[in-house]
């Protein structure tokens, strides 16, 4: 194969642009500004006149939408494809816009299971947890914790689907992430029960209000997980109910 290839530091340049992904997301394209954005280096590379780069980034300014922390694995899939679409001298490009709508829907609902649901729920608590007990130190300790795997999947997913180009679609399955979302999962039961235990132990140490707010609301957001009601209604239940047993004990 002949034709123009990026670089190491070109990749490296378009791997932190993805960083900034959502800093452009707008209704209409969602994240299509932001992964124009990302693959500039690409056109830069590629593409000597300055009709094909606005080409190339007219195409690439298209709707998408993906979990921000899993894009790497389009972004990296098609840094490749477009380096073999001008190598072998693919007649269309569409296959590669077709290739950015079909990763849509997988890249953002694993990775909204993965880390909203998941990672993120259990290293917060966890923040509570040491927060509860050390202070202000565990601000930057859950900093580390949540960005270690953030930053992680981040170069991983683009190096990989770097690798793969098309084939990268053949890992992006829920069963390869089930076991480490099953994993993900026990550690936030674990972190759970031992945060209640020191939580009731943190409350009944300071005053009779607090410890009364803290017995309310742990029964009150029970009951609400079992007749399924929303996260944002319970959060705003329980501080409510919270509020008004401070100011009744104020009486």
């Amino acid at each position: 194969m002949t034709g123009p290839k990026t670089y190491a530091f070109d990749r490296i340049n378009i791997l932190l642009r993805c960083f900034v992904v959502q800093a452009s997301w707008n209704f209409k394209s969602m994240l299509g500004l932001g992964f124009c954005f990302c693959v500039i280096p690409l056109a830069r590379r590629l593409y000597k006149t300055k009709e094909e780069r606005s080409e190339f980034l007219r195409r690439h300014l298209e709707f998408f939408n993906a979990h921000p922390y899993f894009v790497g694995f389009c972004l990296g899939a098609v840094t490749r494809l477009e380096e073999e679409a001008l190598q072998k001298k693919w007649p269309d490009k569409r296959p590669i816009s077709i290739f950015k709508e079909r990763m849509t829907g997988p890249l953002g609902g694993l990775g909204d299971q993965l880390f909203w649901d998941r990672i993120k729920p259990v290293t917060a608590a966890l923040g509570v947890l040491i927060g509860l007990r050390y202070g202000w130190v565990a601000i930057p300790i859950f900093l580390f914790i949540y960005n270690v795997p953030h930053i992680y999947i981040r170069v991983k997913s683009f190096n990989l689907s770097y690798q793969r180009g098309f084939d990268v679609v053949s890992i992006l399955s829920t069963r390869r992430f089930k076991q480490a979302g099953h994993l993900i999962s026990i550690v936030g039961l674990i972190t759970a029960g031992v945060l209640i235990i020191v939580a009731a132990d943190w409350s009944f140490k300071q005053n009779v209000a607090v410890g009364a707010a803290f017995v309310v609301s742990a029964a009150a957001t029970g009951l609400f997980i079992y007749f399924k009601k929303s996260i944002n209604f319970i959060i705003f239940t329980v501080a409510l109910i919270s509020m008004v047993i401070g100011y009744l004990f104020t009486l």
